[in-house]
């Protein structure tokens, strides 16, 4: 008996690698193999994987590149010279720490990445131009380590209200763009807006402060003279020729006033930092169009791991011969007088029960907390 159990087990095994192996198409789990393997807390790495929302596309970018592009399009080219440098060190060490944590996403096509374009992590966006004043910002601290801990963090930031003061908002883990114009205005350095919003972060390598824009004075009023009297004419003498008035120029209509500009807003819709994935997270496919994996934010605001979307072959034949011995010993315990089917129906039936009980197992946790 327990040798036609194990020529079963063994059977099931086979059959379920042939039923379950892949047809077409890589594996996402292999291919996501480079994905969080970089390691070093001190060195920038030297690219970055960018799912680009509108194709499905999986970009390779250069680093520095990619941070020139975001900062460009998350901070505004026109302010102080310490805002965008602490927008420079946010928009790096938020990209840098995904690079180091991986949360587990892959294409379609079974390509790992980083981080996403838009503003589920910071707006990128290849054609539209990087802003000089923004490079320089970004060449100034590409030196600068922005650590807490000891290592790289999410420098999670968000635009904040138009005006607000220097650190008005500040919450712990968020940085605000406004409030970073506003602290370059009131003469604080990079370094000090990241303490501001940051606490507890240790800044090292930081450029000299700039010098802030100096405050135009407000007018003061001329003192007041006396009027010079205008001289008349001599009796007898005929009055001067009025001046002839000069031409009236046409009239040029104002030119209509430019739209504000913002902020990116860098990641919309958080009200608490995210916690970090896990140290092998299963991996999580992002069709097209998507801007998040709601599937794995859910299971992980319930409190239950997510999932794995993919399992390893080997690992699950394994487990399905194991099971099929369990339920054999179990049925032959309950029923030991009854008679036993044969061994090719007992493994269909099992197979097929299998096959169910993985297909349920991959059906996504169904959630409202996706954006």
């Amino acid at each position: 008996m327990h040798r036609h159990r194990r020529v079963a087990s063994v059977l099931v095994a086979i059959l379920l690698a042939a039923v379950l192996a892949p047809t077409a198409g890589p594996d996402p789990a292999a291919a996501a193999g480079p994905c969080g393997t970089y390691r070093s807390e001190t060195v920038p790495p030297a690219t970055i994987r960018v799912f680009r929302t509108a194709s499905g596309a999986v970009d390779t970018v250069d680093f520095r590149t990619y941070v020139k592009n975001v900062l460009s399009r998350e901070w505004i080219s026109s302010w102080t010279t310490e805002s965008l440098r602490s927008g420079a060190l946010a928009v790096k060490s938020y990209a840098w720490y995904q690079v180091l944590h991986w949360r587990g996403y892959v294409n379609a096509a079974g390509h790992c990445f980083d981080v996403f374009d838009s503003t589920r992590d910071q707006h990128y966006d290849p054609g539209r131009p990087t802003y000089p004043s923004m490079a320089a910002a970004v060449d100034a601290t590409w030196g600068t380590l922005a650590h807490r801990g000891g290592g790289i963090f999410a420098t999670y930031y968000n635009a904040g209200s138009a005006g607000e003061a220097c650190g008005a908002n500040a919450n712990g883990w968020q940085m605000f763009q406004w409030g970073t114009q506003a602290c370059g205005l009131a003469g604080r350095s990079a370094a000090q807006i990241l303490a501001i919003y940051y606490p507890g972060v240790t800044v090292s390598s930081a450029p000299a402060a700039a010098t802030p824009p100096p405050v135009t004075p407000a007018p003061t009023a001329s003192p007041t003279s006396t009027p010079t009297p205008t001289p008349t004419a001599p009796p007898g003498t005929a009055p001067p020729a009025a001046p002839t008035p000069p031409p009236t120029p046409a009239f040029t209509p104002a030119p209509p006033p430019a739209p504000p500009v913002t902020p990116g807003g860098g990641q919309v819709g958080l009200s608490a930092p995210p916690p970090p994935p896990p140290p092998n997270p299963a991996p999580i496919v992002v069709s097209v169009g998507e801007t998040t994996a709601a599937p794995a934010l859910a299971a992980t605001a319930a409190g239950r791991p997510p999932r794995a979307a993919t399992m390893d072959l080997a690992r699950f034949a394994s487990h399905a011969a194991l099971r099929f011995e369990r339920l054999a010993d179990e049925n032959a315990r309950a029923a030991p007088a009854a008679p036993r089917p044969t061994p090719r129906l007992a493994i269909r039936q099992f197979l097929l029960r299998l096959i169910v009980d993985r297909a349920l197992s991959t059906l996504p946790y169904r959630s409202g907390l996706g954006r």
